[in-house]
């Protein structure tokens, strides 16, 4: 194996790991924001009722 095969093998396994911790960021994200979508939508749809 070459000096620039380990390069790559090491930049690999970095954006890997990368991307593993992104994910798990952007799922907390997503989760923090459902509730509020949630409630903004029992906010609408109880708007949308009241004027019928």
């Amino acid at each position: 194996m070459s000096h620039t095969d380990k390069s790559i093998e090491d930049i690999a396994a970095v954006l890997m790991h990368g991307y593993i911790e992104m994910s798990e960021i952007n799922l907390e994200e997503a989760e923090l924001c459902l509730g509020s979508d949630n409630e903004a939508l029992l906010v609408c749809e109880e708007n949308l009722t009241e004027c019928e």
